[in-house]
């Protein structure tokens, strides 16, 4: 194993202090649009490092004086960090979804979140239940769409999304807000998940929705293909019992691949009456259910895929919200994911993340599938405490991938707060960490040879860039690792003076956004 610790964190197991790493989820009091000066830039910007990097995230921790009850109730904040002929620009903006112009013009909190987040009092939430009940009439809840969880380009739109909502479109060059988008008509079930894949051998951006099963109905699972024009390729519909939720999956050449997972349940008439009266709320109803099954589901990618053709493969009882690299090789398919032991709930860890896994991490595990025998072989293969793998964007599902890029906590005794990046070899020959002197977010991988990287230069062939608080200054900065060899050390610091609000997912487009449409020249394929 191969390591490089950060030169201000010269003990690596000192804790840092949790009352200073719960400001990270501070609100942000601006929104940003500048060029970096090049003194705050630490190292060099590398020559080849062209493109920009997306990244959203909760950029409030209260709304109008009415502290959210978990950071996924907060409004979306995008942040755009653009890098062009050595010099970097930053522009963050709130995702002005409907439900924040809303409450702007209230000036106050009017919508519940998913997570807890309630305008109103338990009382006053349970009166208004007995009024219902009075009237025999079901009550009707809105909850706010945060737009937070991810952003993404592809086919000249850049996109937010929230798992539960429409996703919106933002303008690439301002991060104005345009409005919610149904994908040229497209969109199935009113959602769009969080995660996507790119197919640029096949020009395809793959995407689903879901909406769990509830009161006698079905779930719905569509799976989206569009190409650069947003044009359909595929689109299937799939009513899967116990397919109650998805938020990643993987791309293989000839199958999706998703986790039925034992966490989620249809609620129970005692989980109605809670959720409508304030007590609980859909989020954090994610639990172990010793009577739920854990299957893999391999949905056929061709059109016209049915129900009788997709294969269910029973596996270990996880939860996941992430996967890392895939192949399939005939009828054997391996790939590794971060799995969530039967402890896990949504309960934030000390205010510092967003489950419980300070006692319950995180670990990752490979998984070798035998579809002609309908076997699945499970193996734990890295100690660190981990979430939130990213690998080569433009290799989903191609065989000979190997590396996935951790958000981890590699130090003895801390599951958290997540400050390291271990580099991930499926093959188990090159582990690589990177520890921080602050508290990381997602690293995202960058390929060097951009659109062209989906055939181009080895899996590695890129950097990371890695949002990064360091407690105690209150300050944010972004740092470039070399993905070939973590024990480099940072090629780059871009040191802000101020902090950005801790984020969920990013992407990174080869792609330029600094200047008005009307005079800037797309370099892109797409």
């Amino acid at each position: 194993m191969s390591v490089s610790t950060d030169e201000l964190s010269s003990d690596i197991f000192r804790p840092l202090e949790v009352e200073s790493l719960r400001k990270g989820w501070n609100n942000l009091k601006e929104e940003c649009d500048y060029w970096i000066p090049p003194s705050d830039v630490e190292g060099t910007i590398p020559e080849d490092l062209r493109g920009t990097f997306l990244r959203n995230g909760p950029g409030l921790n209260e709304i109008y004086g009415k502290k959210i009850a978990h950071p996924i109730d907060g409004d979306g904040m995008v942040v755009a960090l653009t890098f062009v002929d050595g010099r970097v620009h930053l522009r963050a903006k709130f995702v002005r979804t409907s439900h924040r112009n809303d409450e702007q013009s209230l000036q106050r909190c009017a919508y519940r979140g998913e997570m807890g987040t309630h305008p109103n009092s338990v009382l006053w939430d349970t009166l208004a239940l007995l009024g219902n009940a009075v009237r025999l009439k079901f009550p009707k809840l809105q909850y706010r769409n945060p737009s937070n969880t991810n952003v993404f380009y592809w086919g000249g739109k850049v996109l937010t999304c929230y798992e539960t909502g429409v996703p919106y479109c933002i303008d690439p060059f301002t991060l104005n807000t345009l409005g919610p988008d149904n994908l040229n008509g497209h969109l199935q079930l009113g959602c769009f998940a969080a995660h996507f894949r790119l197919d640029l051998d096949n020009d395809a951006l793959v995407c689903l929705s879901l909406r769990p099963g509830f009161a006698g109905r079905s779930p719905s699972l569509a799976i989206y293909e569009f190409n650069s024009k947003w044009e359909p390729l595929n689109l299937q519909m799939h009513h899967i019992k116990g397919m109650n939720y998805a938020h990643d999956f993987l791309l293989l050449p000839d199958y999706y691949l998703l986790h039925m997972t034992p966490f989620v349940d249809i609620p129970s008439f005692i989980e109605v009456v809670g959720v409508l009266s304030g007590l609980t709320a859909p989020g954090c109803l994610l639990k172990y259910h010793s009577h739920l099954p854990s299957k893999w589901v391999l949905i056929p990618r061709h059109s016209k895929a049915r129900l009788k053709e997709v294969t269910f493969i029973d596996t270990d009882p996880f939860h996941i919200f992430h996967f890392g690299t895939a192949e399939q090789n005939e009828d054997e398919i391996t790939f590794c994911a971060v799995c969530l032991g039967k402890n896990f709930n949504m309960t934030p860890s000390r205010g510092i993340f967003l489950g419980n896994t300070d006692v319950s991490p995180g670990k990752t595990h490979t998984f070798r599938l035998n579809l002609t025998k309908k076997t699945s072989h499970t193996l734990h293969v890295d100690w660190a405490s981990a979430e939130f793998p990213t690998v080569h964007p433009y290799r989903h599902g191609k065989n000979g991938c190997r590396y996935s890029y951790l958000m981890a906590s590699d130090r003895k005794g801390q599951n958290l707060p997540y400050r390291d990046i271990v580099k991930f070899d499926i093959m188990g020959s090159k582990r690589q960490v990177w520890y921080s002197h602050g508290c990381i977010g997602e690293p995202v991988f960058v390929p060097r040879h951009g659109w062209d990287a989906s055939h181009k230069g080895e899996e590695d062939d890129g950097y990371l860039i890695v949002q990064l608080y360091v407690p105690g200054k209150h300050i944010t900065e972004f740092v470039i690792l070399d993905a070939t060899d973590l024990t480099k050390g940072p090629l780059a610091k871009i040191k802000l003076k101020h902090h950005i609000p801790y984020g969920f997912h990013g992407t990174f487009t080869p792609e330029v956004f600094i200047g008005k449409p009307s005079t800037y020249q797309f370099e892109s394929k797409l």
